[in-house]
């Protein structure tokens, strides 16, 4: 049997082009590997951006409850404050009489 000889002409071309792939490759991997890396980056600062749009909203959401439940309390406490006076109009008108016909007459306080 013959050996097989590769003229060199053919072995540095086939070496050229597996020099040229890989660079290719290697190219490839880096430029993927920068995207992914401007891309990551891109992310966090979206992600700190809701998280701080997030905590802006859930604060004035409390301020807005804590404004309600005040509003809430204030009417409570006049609700309560017309139903004293109420119940003291009617203590003051509750003074009555009748006459001797059955007809009903009321004190007026002075």
């Amino acid at each position: 049997m013959n050996p097989v000889t590769v003229p060199v002409s053919i072995f540095a071309s086939l070496i050229a082009a597996a020099a040229a792939i890989f660079i290719a490759v290697v190219g490839a991997l880096l430029n993927i590997n920068s995207r992914l890396g401007k891309l990551e980056q891109g992310q966090e600062g979206l992600a700190a951006e809701i998280r701080a749009s997030r905590e802006q909203s859930d604060m004035q959401y409390a301020a807005a409850e804590e404004r309600a439940s005040l509003r809430e309390a204030a009417a409570e406490e006049r609700a309560i404050a017309r139903h004293n006076e109420l119940l003291a109009e009617i203590r003051l008108w509750r003074t009555h009489g009748h006459d001797a016909d059955g007809t009903i007459f009321f004190r007026v306080p002075e």
